[in-house]
């Protein structure tokens, strides 16, 4: 699976003139090891265990830094913004019951072939958004 890397964010940071701080570094490496897909403010919540005076402004525009730079997805749904450091094409799942985002693996849908869109629209791409029960919720 292809993931942001602080190299990424390092290189990102020498384009853009910016400086590449402690937060900024902390911000990528909460990314890369997020087991879901987080929002801003659990991004927030995590960097400031470390970095206390981290302040929102930051942590939404690394966010959108990246986001901008193809290095995270953002995941909207339902009125949240979620931000997925898994830059492999895939689907998502989301639990209707805790509200968790699971990655379904890209092959896990099969192709959709020609679609005929009434608008005479021509499909280059898709990405499907399953809903249902997670195994957690399941086992509840």
């Amino acid at each position: 699976m292809k993931r942001l890397t602080a190299g990424e964010l390092k290189r990102l940071a020498a384009v853009r003139g910016l400086k590449l701080t402690p937060q900024r570094r902390a911000i990528v490496d909460y990314l890369q090891t997020a087991g879901y897909h987080p929002t801003a403010d659990d991004v927030l919540r995590a960097i400031n265990h470390r970095f206390p005076m981290t302040s929102r402004a930051t942590v939404y525009n690394t966010l959108n830094m990246l986001k901008e730079e193809g290095l995270v997805c953002e995941v909207f749904e339902d009125g949240v913004s979620r931000f997925d450091p898994n830059l492999e094409p895939h689907h998502h799942f989301i639990c209707e019951r805790c509200g968790g985002v699971e990655d379904v693996e890209w092959t896990a849908i099969p192709p959709v072939g020609e679609i005929a869109l009434p608008g005479g629209q021509k499909v280059q791409t898709f990405a499907v958004t399953l809903r249902g029960l997670c195994a957690a919720c399941l086992k509840k």
